[in-house]
């Protein structure tokens, strides 16, 4: 199960870290967050080199605003904590596209 963040502290850990992450800006009240969650439990298993995450605007709403997330569910692609890609709605074609894009990422 993807693992949810809880702190501006752990959100910015995240992002210092040399690693990929693929984060889910949720809300318990998003119906479309709901639906595609489930993918993104599935894609984890899948993707074992890939760090995937999750974060509540409702729990987290300044880091939110500072994410940019306009939008839900919103989908961030992050690389040693560059931003690579985003999508905005629950669209599982574009999602596993920017999973696999993320993992073909060398450096």
């Amino acid at each position: 199960m993807v693992k949810s963040i809880q702190s501006r502290e752990e959100y910015e850990e995240i992002l210092s870290s040399q690693k990929k992450v693929v984060i889910l800006w949720t809300a318990p009240w998003c119906s479309h967050c709901k639906a595609i969650a489930p993918k993104l439990d599935q894609y984890e298993k899948e993707y074992v080199d890939l760090t995937f995450i999750k974060a509540d605007i409702d729990d987290l709403p300044d880091v939110a605003q500072d994410a940019d997330i306009t939008g839900m569910p919103t989908f961030k692609f992050i690389d040693e904590g560059q931003l690579k890609a985003h999508l905005t709605g629950a669209n599982d074609a574009q999602l596993l596209q920017g999973i696999k894009n993320l993992a073909a990422i060398t450096h």
